[in-house]
């Protein structure tokens, strides 16, 4: 028998993997296939991003080696490629998956590689393997191959089933064998109920297609069960939009009853559809009842109207955000929104302006900005899209955040930026990015957040003059943020290296995003921080007699480490008056001397819990802040 192997190896975070969905998938299609069972034997599949050596004695004389490649592999799969066509120069090495551009540039320049899969493996690979045993590989669908020393492209794969029939890596016991010989191993999964997406963003390679093609309720909800047996704990949903269907809403309700029955999913994490505003409520609302979500999001990628048109998006309109920002926080169902930097048409106001404008209208929870992405399949990529657009691309190694700092690699992978654009400079970026890590690390993360919010009600200060002003104040001033900035600004300037990681050993051996690292530093020894802010604050003039409530309040409202109880002493009910704010209410501030007392419902004892638990596991879920629940008044009982 012919032996495959496959390899889709991906990174360990704190001793957890992901099962390796994509070639399982294609594992379980061809072991369905009689003529394919018994003509090759599908040996084993690499998953752990080990030493090269070692992977290479796990092959042992294959027929092919197919590799799966995303971002976060594709230099390491190469590497093992050449290393397998060495010392099996016969072996046939196949590369499919994401980052294999569809221009079939990768056999042009990598001449190892024999054969590219394009679209969905289960149809392209059967195709492929079926063609190689008739001895006709021009048979197959949806590849590129060299022939006579051309580059040949065959037509796509037609898909025309509305239902996808391929069978379940999980239920055809393809992973068993992998989970039997790693003990010990916190295993991720993948849950695919549905593929295709009918949107068009610019910046996305997502799907092969637009169409919208389902797997079998059964196939969903069976797998569901397999993972609440196999004490899965995380799981990450593969649909584009979940939430856009009916049936999701059956699908989370599943997951919550497999959840009460075995205590597994832990957390089930999609990537919500964002104009099916009432399902996608109550499914946050069904998941966040058992601690599943860890936030709802509420995306808009960009607020600028000419990156909107450029990128081919469309963005529910601020009423309709700030409506579902009041749903959410009076149902106490935390939320987060995310933003592109880099975007086509965005410029650094629109950018900045943007970020402010998702907190007047109500998102004061959090706030994820992510770096423009070139992606190879992606509308983003296309040679003329880039020269309309005059993009500038820059290769910088690939972020590893919450991983290791002193990450070895053996090889490094990398990533490819927009670094400017025809509306951004190069020193527009830089900007833009230090007012992006100010306004996260002060306001979403919480430690002004109180005094934005205040100044902004009640004596119309708009928050991008605060957080324009507050980081102007930092970069001109001196001390330990100012120092901590302009090393930010530093390595931004320097955007080859790509070092955008924060990292600080009193806090664990895990790398942090700017703003999370200065929020660190912050909470870690606060009172010192707060000194170098008030000037700062001072500078707005509140009235004499609410200012020392406010600043007691808002220091007090920040969670920190190894903080068991605190007591304030308050002239006004700051907690009630926030909470109506953030809940889409206008309240009037209301007399109230008192000590309040704050009771966390979870203490973190030391830097890395605190840091592990509230900032990376409970950023989205505001876990940087005190919640009401955890608020007393003594004289109310």
């Amino acid at each position: 028998m012919k032996k495959i192997y496959f390899v889709q190896v991906g990174f360990e975070f704190d001793g957890s993997v992901y099962l390796p969905y994509a070639a399982g998938a294609i594992t379980a299609s061809c072991l369905a296939d009689e003529q394919l069972k018994t003509e090759y034997d599908f040996s084993d599949i690499i998953f752990r991003r080990e030493k090269l050596a070692h992977a290479l004695e796990k092959i042992s004389d294959p027929y092919a080696v197919a590799f799966s490649c995303s971002v976060w592999n594709m230099e390491y799969n190469k590497a093992l490629a050449q290393k397998v066509k060495e010392r099996y120069p016969d072996c046939l090495i196949f590369f499919g998956g994401h980052s294999v551009s569809e221009d079939a540039s990768l056999l042009a320049e990598e001449d190892y590689v024999d054969c590219l899969n394009f679209g969905e493996g289960e149809e392209t690979f059967k195709g492929l393997l079926k063609a190689l045993l008739n001895g006709d590989i021009g048979s197959a669908p949806s590849i590129a191959y060299r022939k006579d020393g051309k580059i040949i492209k065959a037509p796509p794969i037609c898909l025309k089933n509305k239902e996808l029939s391929y069978p379940s890596p999980y239920l055809t016991g393809v992973f068993d064998k992998i989970i039997a010989e790693n003990p010990g191993v916190e295993f991720l999964s993948v849950l695919e109920t549905n593929r295709g997406c009918p949107y068009s963003c610019a910046y996305c390679d997502w799907v092969t297609g637009k169409r919208m093609r389902f797997f079998p309720m059964k196939k969903v909800l069976g797998e569901i069960r397999w993972l609440a047996e196999h004490k899965i704990a995380y799981c990450f949903c593969a649909d584009s939009n979940f939430g856009m269907f009916e049936r999701d809403y059956e699908i989370a309700a599943a997951l919550v009853e497999a959840k009460k029955k075995y205590g597994y999913p832990q957390v089930f994490r999609p990537c919500y559809e964002k104009n099916s505003a009432d399902r996608v409520f109550e499914i946050c609302r069904l998941l966040n009842s058992e601690g599943m979500d860890k936030g709802a999001t509420l995306a808009y990628q960009t607020l600028s109207d000419e990156a909107l048109e450029k990128v081919g998006r469309k963005n529910l309109t601020m009423e309709h955000f700030s409506a579902l920002m009041k749903k959410y926080n009076e149902a106490g169902i935390p939320t987060y929104s995310e933003l592109i930097l880099g975007l086509p048409g965005e410029t650094k106001d629109s950018f900045c302006r943007g970020i402010c404008r998702l907190m007047e209208n109500g998102q004061h929870n959090s706030l994820s900005v992510y770096h423009c992405e070139v992606l190879p399949n992606s509308d983003l990529s296309r040679p003329e899209y880039i020269e309309e657009n005059k993009i500038k691309i820059i290769k910088v190694g690939f972020n590893h955040i919450h991983s290791a700092p002193d990450r070895s690699e053996e090889v490094p992978e990398y990533s490819y930026l927009v670094r400017s654009t025809a509306t951004m400079s190069e020193d527009d970026w830089v900007q833009a990015n230090l007012f992006s890590v100010c306004a996260q690390c002060f306001h979403s993360l919480g430690l002004t957040r109180f005094f934005a919010i205040w100044l902004n009600k009640e004596m119309n200060v708009a928050y991008y003059d605060f957080y324009s002003g507050l980081l102007s104040y930092i970069m001109n001033g001196s001390g330990r943020l100012h120092n901590m900035w302009k090393e930010f600004e530093r390595k931004y300037q320097s955007s080859l290296s790509g070092d955008w990681n924060y990292f600080e050993p009193k806090f664990g051996n895990v790398t942090w995003f700017f703003e999370e690292g200065a929020f660190l530093e912050a909470v870690s020894d606060f009172d010192a921080y707060f000194e170098e802010l008030l000037p700062y604050i001072d500078s707005f003039g509140i009235d004499g007699g609410v200012f020392p409530s406010l600043l007691a309040y808002q220091k007090a409202a920040v969670r920190k480490p190894n903080e068991k109880e605190a007591q304030v002493f308050l002239k006004y009910d700051f907690p009630a008056y926030f909470d109506e704010v953030i809940k889409g209410g206008s309240p009037a501030l209301k007399e109230l001397n008192s000590s309040v007392i704050i009771k966390p419902d979870c203490v973190y004892d030391t830097l890395p819990d605190y840091a592990r638990e509230a900032v990376w596991y409970g950023r989205r879920r505001g876990r940087t802040t005190y919640h009401m629940n955890e608020i007393i008044y003594p004289e109310r009982g």
